[in-house]
């Protein structure tokens, strides 16, 4: 079912905690003003719905109609999430098929070590630690048949935020 218009934009990020999804988004909402929707997977999962990341979970139709509802209303949406291809790549190549505007999907491939010394840095810190994250880590864990461009653990937020912008720009 098509989404959106052709003036629309859609941005996912997606990689393992700690990788910079978020900082990410954050930053391209306030370059980008309003009229951007910031969809995060960990609100609506663990806040909103209080849910484990499971196989078939309520949150991954929600995280769904939920860009899909901002879109429809000529909102650009930037999604972020660890987004485990083997529980949420359905929804997400379906979300990159049905976009009529323009899509650009990134994958923040970074170490699980450096997952783990960033995190150190971060508020939720004392919410989870290490051997968490090892269970949830997944290396490379790309969609297939949908194009995602790999962030490497080098680039800088500032470097980020102007390849998804100059992405956006060229499609």
């Amino acid at each position: 079912m098509p989404t959106g218009t052709t003036d629309t934009t859609l941005v996912v990020l997606r990689g393992n905690s700690g990788s910079g999804k978020s900082t990410t988004a954050r930053a391209l909402r306030d370059r980008l003003g309003r009229g951007v929707a910031w969809v995060e997977q960990d609100y609506l999962r663990r806040i909103l719905l209080r849910e484990h990341d499971v196989a078939g979970g309520a949150n991954i139709g929600l995280i769904d109609q939920t860009t899909r509802y901002a879109l429809d209303h000529g909102y650009h949406v930037v999604l972020d999430g660890i987004l485990d291809a083997g529980r949420y790549g359905a929804m997400l190549r379906g979300l990159h098929a049905d976009h009529a505007g323009r899509s650009a999907f990134y994958y923040f491939d970074v170490p699980f070590d450096e997952t783990v010394r960033r995190h150190a840095t971060r508020p939720q810190r004392d919410a989870f630690g290490a051997e968490e994250m090892r269970g949830w880590y997944r290396e490379r864990d790309l969609l297939g048949q949908v194009p995602e461009t790999l962030v490497p653990a080098a680039a800088t937020l500032a470097e980020t935020v102007d390849r998804v912008l100059a992405d956006l720009r060229h499609r």
